[in-house]
């Protein structure tokens, strides 16, 4: 487990007794950030050293100037109208109390104040501009709605004037500050195109708490703007003070139709709704439709937000790149958590659209819900991500799932929908470590390649259902579990290969409950071929039409029970008790074709036939079995092969070693024993029954 920042310790500590604490939660919380605070490097000097006033008349400034500020010029409250091209340089001086209307020129952005405006068509000297809270009359610490209204108009303002003069990064050092808005849609600041906000660690802003509204404020939004960032910062949401039911609006950033975006390093925590989320302004209907595009999520930190950590609603080609999510969506002391409560959310309603997502190098733990779900949109990526908690994808197309390792999860591949069976398609899972879970992967729908996996400690490992048209190979599942299963299906398998996969348990190699058992479904076939069991008890499929399996090795048998249209082709078969493959209920069970199998039991106790085939029902009709041309090993007082009340069985050119009883028992009708060879054991076969064709045996 990674190591987290203490501020993240020192908040489970005390959120269990914080509403009942006369301590104030901001100046908890502000105190645990700084102990985490770590020396900033050094910034350009912007202290006001002057303490002179200025001995020159302002008014007298002729056009093509430059005037050097190392001294205190109060403009006593007048409009200062410049001529032509007058620039400002900075040398420890300050302007304020008035206006300066430039004609052209710039001014150096370290003269800028709240107490000085600026009119006409000036530029920064530099396109980098230093905000200092204190020149800029921002209130921080615990203050009032007012103030941190005062807070949220004083940053806007600034950041309009910055761009206007054309700077094009806002840099703020050292701040702690609240900040709200009375309008659902109007955040802390909006950020303009072309435009860096940039804060270092020692930045904090805050939402305002609230409980006299539906909503809280979103600290920043970038709607409608191409080539933003926003670097650094630790960005507070409210939701351990803003008590009762989530608000509906007040993710902490907001993305909307947001083009070539960067969030760089940003920390953001305890939102009352979501950490971040892209979308885009208008649906993929509409006709002037411009998603949110090449928006880039990188190096930040999400913790506690209240329902999802991050999510991506409408967009194309978002990547998500080595960001830290912890605890989302879990429930606090003043605050439960609100679904969805997943780490990353990629869902689209029906009106939007998502295209090229990836999600790559994350890091997810402490969560109430999913780590990462794609509940729609294509061409999703998700790899070498390290994750505690589960992941899924429902109704999205091409998504891979490459390099992942999940602590305690699985993966659900797919939905059992109408809609998921029309949009999965090219999914692609490998490469996953996956530990823990109740079910390792879930697979349905069709078009799913799942291989080199590794599935460890799982209740299944892979689960079938519904699926058609996919591969799963080159997996390894172990499990120390005694319940433990190798590969299980459901409903239906058509059209899928399971190859070449290992298995090593205490519990069933295969359990396939009523596949394919539906009138439509009788010619559907999958198909098990060169997989290694290694398991503790039998596999098993009961319910089940069309399955074949050829050159597997099981080393703990197999039974068939009320299926059809089974084939094991050239397996090699071993068990002990209570037999290596048994075939049961002559009711419903009929098709089974078993040739060319090397099969073995080690049992002494007659609890250990090779293929044993019996039934507890009487009612027998042809069962059209077949076993031809299989090796087939016991010891002691157990058969080769051993059939009661099954009738149509042809046993035919099968060689035997038994050693206490004959190779063959038959008590059944109309069936065909020829050609057996017994290598070994008591060389006469205990048939009997009417309308039995029995030779050369």
């Amino acid at each position: 487990m990674k190591t987290l920042p203490y501020y993240f310790l020192v908040l489970v500590t005390i959120c269990c007794f914080i509403s009942c604490s006369n301590e104030n939660f901001e100046d908890i919380v502000a105190d645990d950030i700084e102990e985490e605070e770590v020396e900033e490097e050094e910034e350009e000097d912007t202290e006001i050293v002057a303490d002179t006033p200025c001995d020159f008349d302002i008014s007298a400034i002729t056009a093509n100037s430059t005037i050097t500020i190392d001294c205190l010029l109060d403009l006593e409250g007048k409009t200062v109208n410049l001529p032509a091209n007058v620039n400002f340089d900075f040398d420890g001086g300050d302007i304020f109390n008035g206006t300066l209307n430039f004609t052209g020129g710039y001014i150096d952005g370290r003269l800028l104040n709240y107490q000085l405006g600026i009119e006409g068509d000036a530029v920064l000297k530099e396109p980098i501009f230093n905000f200092k809270p204190s020149r800029w009359d921002i209130r921080e610490g615990d203050v009032s709605k007012a103030d941190a209204m005062h807070n949220k108009e004083t940053l806007q303002k600034t950041v309009d004037l910055i761009k206007r003069m054309t700077g094009s990064t806002f840099k703020v050092g050292k701040m702690d500050a609240f900040f709200d808005s009375d309008d659902i849609w109007l955040p802390a600041v909006f950020l303009p195109s072309d435009f860096h906000f940039s804060m270092s660690d020692n930045t904090t802003m805050r939402v305002y708490p609230s409980t006299t509204k539906k909503f809280t404020t979103m600290l920043f939004r970038i709607y409608e703007e191409k080539n933003v960032t926003i670097s650094g910062g630790q960005l507070i949401g409210s939701r351990e003070i803003n008590m009762g039911p989530p608000p509906s609006s007040g993710t902490i950033i907001t993305i909307t139709t947001g083009i070539n975006v960067v969030v760089d390093n940003v920390h953001i925590s305890l939102s009352s709704v979501s950490g971040l989320t892209v979308n885009s302004s208008k649906f993929a209907q509409d006709a002037n439709y411009i998603p949110s595009r090449d928006v880039v999520i990188k190096n930040c930190t999400f913790d506690s937000n209240r329902r999802n950590n991050l999510s991506v609603t409408d967009a194309v080609n978002t990547i998500i790149d080595n960001c830290k999510l912890y605890r989302a969506g879990i429930d606090m002391p003043n605050s439960l958590g609100s679904s969805p409560i997943i780490g990353i959310d990629i869902e689209p309603d029906h009106l939007q659209k998502i295209d090229g997502v990836i999600i790559r190098n994350c890091y997810e733990e402490g969560g109430a819900g999913a780590s990462i779900v794609a509940s729609g949109g294509n061409d999703i990526t998700i790899v070498n991500n390290d994750l505690e908690r589960p992941m899924a994808y429902n109704i999205a197309s091409n998504v891979k799932i490459l390099d992942n390792t999940i602590r305690k999860g699985g993966i659900d591949a797919g939905i059992k929908s109408d809609v998921g069976r029309q949009l999965n398609r090219g999914t692609i899972i490998s490469g996953n470590t996956i530990m823990n879970f109740g079910i390792g992967i879930k697979a349905y729908n069709q078009d799913i390649k799942i291989f080199d996996n590794k599935i460890i400690n799982c209740g299944v490992g892979i689960m079938m259902n519904a699926l058609k048209d996919s591969e799963i190979y080159n997996n390894t599942i172990t499990s120390d579990l005694e319940t433990s299963f190798g590969i299980n299906s459901l409903d239906y398998v058509d059209n899928v290969t399971i190859h070449n996969n290992t298995v090593t348990l205490p519990g069933r190699s295969i359990f396939l409950d009523v596949v394919n058992a539906n009138d439509n479904e009788q010619d559907y076939k999958f198909i098990f071929r060169d997989n290694d069991f290694n398991t503790g008890k039998f596999g098993m499929m009961r319910g089940t039409t069309g399955v074949d399996f050829i050159e597997n090795s099981f080393d703990n048998g197999f039974r068939i029970d009320v299926s059809q249209k089974v084939l094991f082709h050239k397996n090699i078969i071993t068990n002990d008790t209570p037999f290596t493959i048994h075939i049961s209920n002559s009711e419903k069970t009929n098709n089974i074709t078993i040739t060319d199998n090397t099969i073995e039991n080690t049992n002494t106790a007659g609890q250990g036939n090779g293929i044993l085939v019996n039934s507890g029902t009487d009612v027998r009709g042809d069962s059209n079995i077949l076993i031809r041309n299989n090796d087939i090993k016991v010891r002691g007082f157990n058969n080769g092969v051993s059939v009661k009340e099954f009738d149509g069985v042809t046993i035919d050119n099968n060689r035997g070693q038994t050693e206490d009883r004959p190779f063959i028992f038959f008590r059944g009708n109309n069936g065909v024993i020829t050609n057996n060879t017994t290598l070994a054991g008591p060389s006469d076969n205990d048939i009997e029954g009417t309308n039995n064709t029995v030779s050369n045996n």
